[in-house]
């Protein structure tokens, strides 16, 4: 493309916009310039040749011709703001309409120049016609006669180009105020009628004509915005615009009322409410369109309305006679008159107008939707002013409605006006009464009719269904009124409503997305009334029956399926399966093992599947863990902390395990609705094994979530209407006209028909009504036409309605002659129709294809030999033939096993084996039947006439015989007859027969007793085998026994004393069998003292046994299971959790505080080497774990940070260092601590007996492990402490010895001494009595022990009343937790000097009453424990020590120390014999183990004590306590706490 300069582009705007408007103001100075000079020539030339006239004008020169359009235009502008100006003036105006302005105006201004000089032609003229009668019917003539022309010649002229300009200034000469307005409005009327006449649906003559008028019309009809005229007289002259054509518009539609805005407003009492009164009263039409375009006008109308007003306003007091009378006479009879002469009233004006079809052509008009909208817009209006109008426009709307079913889409504006008019529900209301319920299903049936009509036609319109779906939605807004639906379904409109429906479903060429909307629409209809209540569902199944009545003949249509359908769900509707949501995580712990995850949480239970196996199979699919898909022990599923079985379901779990839990913790399950909405149900997912062994429980089994069952009479209740309207005699006629072809092709619509039907035999009085219908001759017809069309399933269905209706049969007073069997087959004799039906059925079960027959012909077998008791009705006749088919079999029973001995030895030969499986389904048969039969009389002379054959007396007989082993040999089980007997086909039949002939049959059950099977029977309960002989003996036992409680059996007694009398024979040959084998085993059983029994061994006969090695219990590798019996030199050890904590024992305010370690444990073990590979392990993982992070999963989640070292007998002494370092290491990160190895760990045995004394908790802080566990632990931390101890060396022993013999000599408690200085290392903490106790378990012996433990009771008494004296119930910064008892002995040890205030001056001792004997044993209880706790320790480390050794005694003595006054020595060379057998008993890694049982048994023991004289006995310190000469228990606490006193 050619690009323009950009400046040459900027030339061009400049000249477009500014060049312009300069060369406008030069041109008009130019030609002012010019005008002046002409002037001013002339006036020169007049004053030169002033006098010579004649001459002047002759010397002007002419003026010349000017042809510029511009001038022109300009010129005729300025002519046109002339005349308008003078149109203001009454004689100028008056003079220029007389020479004709008018029409050069209008036919030539309002049409050339430009628009501006149009437009200023027409306001021209409009100031013209103001106020001014002939201009005003001069204009109007001129605009009509052009407009009327151009409608007479619309097919040769442009009607656009014509009319355009004269109905603009028509539109704007009816927007002037003056007294003109009703002529010009009636100009607009007469062209509107009149264009409407010639061409409504011509497009020209709609677009600028019609629509121009109805613009016009609809302006004046709308109501003014503003009060302005208020307060103005009544006149012509003073009327606003808007009110003017807004009455004549009323008037047009054959309205009675005066509604003008002013009027309304000086008079409100001529309105509505009077005009209406006046008219009902008179029926005087003060109001009429024909005269108003006749001539009348308004102020005519006005002026009778108040006339008449006037004169029906009652007159009190009449002083003189109103000169108005005469006129108001006249005017009412000439009227009255006029209504006789032309038969014209204001209704029947209405009536015509409502009837006209210029109304309905403009609404529903196809040329135009302005006109359209216009229309519609114009009506709206008219309608909201009065409630009575509307009412009338309801009532035209109502009669167009059919004329919109041609309209099609034209009729948008129309229903959009109409729903708009409807919203207030006395609307439709209102149309209810007026029967538009009925107009409107109407419509619907026929607009479905014309769809349907062009179903088999190849016309599509993509449009097909819009103005049924807008009379369907129409509906749908009306039956949202409660009322409006109550008469819909009281007048019966619902069928036509659901044959709409029906054939809405079944068309196919004519389906749009319309169409399916419309279904939509109306099946959502449908289904909200059907909700509504109770009644509305007998209105729907009544409308279904009459629509199955229609579509009856055709019952492969779809339609015909859906109506079945429909009742099927109305009768028993179908229960929505619940939803459940599932959040599926993989267990934290597997991370590494288990790539991926479940990342579309929450899944739907109808996603994933019913059971917990099909979530399984869910994660495996997605995670591609595909070989654990038939695995169902390789995951496992955690729900609320349960192990969750597969075999369970997503509901039951649901509702059983994860709501149970959620009520649980939210503390709500007591107050928690039905209604309370939970999260979606969370499930951890983990390969099984991979953590170790599980420790949560297991759900294997929950209670099935099983709804009440409801009595059939009240959940089908409402089948009772399918009698009522007939649908009972319609189903079964439509059963009855089943073909052959139909019921073998087992099409859905016959199995739909079966479900109706048996859903409607559910209740009594349809199962009556089919019987007296003869449904039963029908239906046992067209099932033995199914049997031998093989259609299974439909004979399936129809054999379960004829065991509902023969049930009924035979519990009813209904006779056997009222059940014809078909309308073409007469039989006489009730029993002959009853043996017609049982041949009919047996003939189906012995026919041929029985022999072989599928799952679904079993059923069916079945369902017919249930039947067949019911058939007989306990008619003699049909008894008989019932039995006497089945005799044949039933008296040769031998007869019977050689046929089968020899089908199995010749399998092979097709006509025995044919013989051998008739005979057998004949025998299976009447096993079946005899099940079937009921306990009633019929049933009791059914049973009788089998007896009566012999049948019975028979299969007894051949039972005995056949057993005959079982009378004359005791040991008959071992016989070759017996096991003959037993491998007999024939004797599982004959226990099942017996069983349902016996069955709540008195005479089969005494026969049974008398021919003396009972013991038979008896003996067959007890064998096993393949062809149940024992299951259905003991079936047929409990039975008789009456086992179920159903009043069946008569032979309870005679049988239990059987089974008793056998169970004691049992129980005896158990017993000696018991000793023989006891007796072969080298043992025998010994009665105990106390009544039982127990299993001693007499001599040992098992060779090897004493050579069986087993691991230590408890000390095994949790990794690799093996200890030190399989692996005695690799160290194990036990994960521990240790921490530092402050003693917070100070003697001072000012005194640094202590800091030590105490330790607890789970007692996991694990070899040192399997805990490095293990971290090794941890630390590779592509998310490393620490160290203890790892471990404290192994350690069953509970909390560790070191690993503690357990000697075995056999471990280096080296080795043991190392990991002795390796723990000390690991507590050296904890922080700092003060003090020796050794009495850190001293402190941390005297922390754990604290909690053993105490009962505090071991797992506060470690969130694992109890006293158990500890228990073991403690004999390995004086295992580790012994070895510490002899690392010291000589040194550290002499100086131990030193101090606990300073200690125990001193003849003051060591806490009395004198506070030690802030810069001075606290000392005295080394020497409490706690401390003291665990130091003398590796310094003293048992004889040692016993001599000094007086001591360490009194001492620690004294501390503990010191404690309890002060008040001190709670350490600041006491190590233990704080649910420890209040007074440990922790706490006892740690009064000091400080603590103890010495006692009062005149307080002299103690009195024994400060402390009752409860307190007292309260506060010494702990000490107590802890002193028994070491003393059990030295029992067990020091039994069987001797003192000190010869050698030993002479080598100190050689040395030079000199014994201790308590005899004890300062320092021992040599290991004395109890620190021998104390290091023993710390390598004997089983003693220890079995140390920690002897050791809780006795803290059971000790902590159940009431009293102090049953502690001290228990602690085996009684002789300590009453030495010395102590009378009580009491008396010696006492003793040591004023010695300590005294001390003080």
């Amino acid at each position: 493309s050619f690009k323009i300069n950009r400046k040459i582009a900027i030339l061009g705007v400049l000249y477009g916009e500014k060049c312009k408007a300069a060369f406008d103001s030069v041109s008009r100075s130019v030609q002012t310039l010019q005008g002046l000079r002409r002037v001013l020539t002339n006036y020169l030339e007049k004053k030169r040749c002033e006098g010579n006239i004649t001459l002047t004008g002759s010397l002007v020169p002419p003026r010349p011709s000017n042809n510029c359009y511009g001038c022109a235009s300009t010129f005729v502008g300025q002519c046109l703001e002339w005349l308008q100006v003078l149109a203001k003036m009454p004689r100028c105006r008056q003079q220029l309409v007389a020479a004709g302005i008018l029409s050069e105006l209008f036919e030539n201004n309002i049409h050339q120049g430009n628009k501006s000089a149009r437009i200023q032609a027409r306001t021209v003229l409009c100031a013209f016609t103001e106020g001014d009668a002939t201009a005003v019917v001069e204009l109007n003539n001129l605009i009509k006669q052009k407009v009327m022309y151009c409608l007479e010649h619309h097919r040769s002229v442009d009607i656009a180009a014509c009319v355009r300009e004269e109905l603009q200034l028509l539109s704007e000469t009816c927007a002037l105020v003056d007294e003109f307005w009703e002529g010009r409005l009636r100009v607009v009327f007469q062209l509107l009628f009149s264009s409407i006449q010639v061409g409504a649906r011509h497009p020209a003559i709609a677009e600028h004509i019609i629509l121009p008028c109805l613009r016009i019309i609809s302006q004046a009809c709308t109501p003014p915005k503003s009060d302005a005229s208020s307060g103005e007289p009544c006149n012509p002259s003073a009327l606003q615009p808007e009110s003017k054509p807004e009455e004549a518009t009323k008037n047009s539609v054959g309205l009675q009322k005066t509604n003008n805005t002013s009027v309304s407003k000086v008079q409100p009492g001529l309105t509505e409410k009077d005009t209406e009164r006046d008219s009902r009263g008179q029926d005087v039409p003060l109001v009429n369109y024909v005269e108003w375009k006749n001539g009348a006008t308004y102020v005519d109308f006005v002026r009778r309305q108040y006339t008449v007003s006037q004169s029906t306003k009652p007159i009190v007091h009449k002083f003189r006679r109103d000169p108005r009378r005469a006129d108001y006479l006249a005017l009412k009879y000439m009227l009255r008159w006029k209504r006789r002469a032309c038969k014209i009233s204001v209704t029947n004006e209405l009536a015509a107008f409502e009837e006209s079809s210029w109304v309905c052509e403009l609404v529903l008009s196809a040329c135009s939707q302005a006109i359209r909208l216009e229309m519609c817009g114009l009506i709206g209006v008219l309608c909201s002013q009065s409630p009575v109008r509307r009412s009338k426009f309801l009532n035209l709307f109502m009669t167009l409605l059919p004329a919109t079913r041609a309209a099609g889409e034209s009729a948008a504006e129309y229903f959009e006006l109409l729903y708009k008019m409807i919203e207030p529900e006395d609307a439709r209301l209102y149309l209810t009464v007026r029967g538009f319920l009925h107009t409107l299903c109407g419509l619907i049936s026929e607009e479905v009719g014309r769809i349907e009509a062009q179903e088999h036609s190849f016309h599509i319109d993509i449009s097909q269904g819009y103005i049924l779906h807008k009379f369907i939605e129409l509906l749908g807004k009306f039956l949202q009124v409660s009322n409006i639906r109550a008469r819909f379904m009281k007048e019966g409109l619902l069928a036509q409503v659901l044959e709409a429906l029906l054939v809405i479903r079944s068309l196919v060429v004519q389906k749009t997305k319309l169409i399916g909307d419309c279904g939509r629409l109306l099946r959502e209809l449908l289904d909200s009334l059907l909700e509504e209540n109770y009644e509305n569902k007998h209105h729907f199944i009544r409308a279904c029956i009459a629509g199955l009545q229609t579509h009856a003949k055709h019952k492969k249509d779809r339609t015909f399926m859906f109506i079945l359908e429909q009742l099927c769900n109305i009768i028993c509707p179908t229960k929505p399966e619940a939803v459940y949501l599932m959040v599926l995580n993989k267990a934290h712990t597997q991370e590494e093992f288990i790539r991926g995850s479940m990342t579309k949480n929450p899944y739907s239970s109808l996603e994933v599947g019913p059971l917990m196996r099909d979530v399984k199979n869910k994660i495996c699919h997605q995670l591609d863990l595909l070989g654990l898909l038939e695995d169902d022990y390789g995951m496992e599923l955690l729900v609320a902390g349960n192990i969750i079985s597969l075999d369970l379901s997503v509901a039951q779990v649901y509702e059983h395990v994860w709501k149970k839990a959620q009520s649980q913790a939210s503390g709500s399950a007591a107050s928690t609705g039905s209604g309370r909405d939970y999260p979606p149900m969370t499930i951890t997912y983990r390969l099984q094994g991979l953590d170790g062994e599980a420790t949560e429980p297991m759900i294997k089994e929950l209670e099935d979530d099983h709804e009440e069952s409801q009595d059939p009479e009240v959940e089908f209740a409402i089948a009772g209407v399918m009698k009522e309207c007939g649908g009972l005699q319609l189903v079964l006629n439509i059963v009855q006209t089943l073909t052959d072809n139909e019921i073998k092709s087992n099409h859905e619509e016959v199995a739909l028909l079966l479900k109706l039907l048996m859903y409607c035999c559910k209740i009594r009085e349809n199962r009556q009504a089919l019987l007296r219908l003869g449904a039963l001759g029908v239906l046992l017809e067209k099932a033995r036409r199914a049997f031998s069309t093989d259609a299974t399933e439909p004979a399936e269905g129809l054999l379960l309605i004829v065991e509902s209706l023969v049930t009924e049969a035979n519990d009813s007073d209904i006779g056997v002659a009222e059940l014809s069997l078909s309308a073409s087959e007469v039989i006489d004799g009730a029993g002959d129709q009853a043996a017609h039906a049982v041949l009919m059925f047996l003939e189906r079960l012995f026919h041929p294809s029985g022999i072989r027959k599928s799952g679904k012909q079993q059923r069916n077998n079945d369902m017919v030999a249930r039947i067949l008791p019911y058939l007989t009705y306990g008619e003699a006749a049909a008894m008989e033939v019932l039995v006497e088919h089945f005799f044949p079999y039933l008296h040769d029973w031998g007869g019977f096993d050689q046929l089968m001995k020899k089908h199995w030895e010749n399998a092979k030969d097709e006509v025995l084996s044919q013989r051998a499986a008739e005979h057998q389904l004949a025998l299976e048969n009447f096993v079946k039947v005899t099940e079937s039969i009921k306990n009633n009389s019929h049933g009791e002379n059914l049973k009788g006439l089998v007896i009566e054959r012999g049948i019975l007396t028979v299969a007894i007989q051949y039972l005995k015989d056949i057993f005959s082993v079982f009378e004359r040999v005791g040991d008959y089980k071992a016989t070759i007859e017996w096991a003959h007997g037993l491998e007999l086909p024939s004797v599982p039949i004959i226990l099942s027969m017996l069983r349902g002939l016996c069955r709540g049959h008195a005479l089969s059950q005494d026969c049974l007793d008398q021919k003396g099977l009972l013991p038979l029977l008896h003996a067959l309960e007890g064998v096993s085998g393949e062809n149940e002989i024992g299951t259905k003996a003991e079936n047929l036992l409990d039975t008789l026994v009456d086992k179920d409680g159903l009043g069946e059996g008569f032979l309870r007694e005679k049988i239990l004393t059987l089974r008793h009398a056998t169970r004691d024979e049992m129980r005896r040959r158990a017993l000696q069998k018991r000793e023989e084998l006891l007796q072969g085993l080298g043992m025998r059983r010994e009665f105990t003292s106390d009544g039982g029994e127990r299993i001693v061994i007499s001599k040992p006969s098992i060779e090897g046994l004493e050579e069986v090695e087993e691991e230590e219990a408890g000390l095994a590798c949790m990794v690799c299971r093996e200890g030190y019996s399989l692996r005695p030199t690799d160290m194990l050890g036990t994960y521990c959790y240790s921490k530092r904590v402050n003693l917070g024992i100070g003697t001072t305010s000012h005194s640094r505080p202590e800091w030590v370690y105490t330790t607890v444990s789970h007692f996991n073990v694990i070899h040192f080497q399997c805990h490095q590979e293990a971290k090794r392990a941890d630390a590779s993982l592509k998310n490393p774990k620490k160290e203890w992070e790892g471990a404290t999963l192994r350690n069953n989640e509970t909390l560790c940070n070191n690993l503690f070292p357990l000697r075995g007998p056999s471990v280096p002494l080296a080795q043991y260092a190392r990991c002795v370092d390796q723990y000390w290491d690991s507590l050296n990160a904890l922080g700092r601590a003060d003090g020796s190895r050794l009495r850190l760990l001293t402190y941390d045995i005297v922390l754990m007996l604290a909690r053993f004394a105490t009962g505090a908790s071991f797992s506060a802080d470690s969130k694992g492990g109890g006293k158990e566990s500890n228990s073991r632990l403690l004999p390995f931390m004086l295992q580790m402490a012994c070895h510490l101890f002899d690392q010291g060396g000589a040194s550290l022993r002499h100086t131990q010895v030193k101090a606990l013999g300073s200690y125990l000599a001193s003849p003051s408690s060591p806490e009395s001494k004198s506070l030690p200085s802030t810069s001075q290392r606290l000392g005295a903490v080394d020497e409490t009595v706690q401390f003291m106790m665990v130091q003398s378990l590796l310094l003293e012996s048992l004889d040692d022990w016993h001599q000094h433990r007086r001591i360490f009771l009194q001492r620690g008494i004294y501390n503990a009343y010191m404690q309890y004296k002060h008040g001190r119930t709670t350490l600041t910064n006491s190590p233990l937790p704080p649910t420890a008892a209040p007074r440990t002995p922790m706490e006892v040890s740690n009064v000091t000097a400080g603590d103890v205030r010495p006692l009062e001056e005149g307080s002299g001792e103690i009195k024994t009453c400060e402390m009752n004997r409860e307190q007292m044993f309260t506060v010494v209880q702990p000490t107590l424990v802890y002193t028994g706790l070491v003393d059990q320790l030295q029992q067990y480390l020091k039994r069987e020590g001797a003192k000190v050794r010869d050698a030993d005694i002479k080598k100190e003595l050689s040395s030079g120390e000199n014994p201790r006054e308590d005899g004890t020595l300062g320092h021992v060379g040599l290991e004395e014999a109890w620190e021998v057998t104390m290091k023993e008993r710390l390598k004997d890694v089983r003693a220890m183990l079995g140390f920690s049982k002897e050791l809780l048994e006795w803290l059971d023991d000790m902590q159940g004590v009431a009293d102090l004289q049953e502690a001290f006995d228990v602690m085996g310190a009684l002789g300590d306590v009453f030495s010395g000469c102590i009378a009580s228990c009491e008396e010696f606490v006492w003793d040591a706490i004023c010695t300590g006193t005294r001390r003080q």
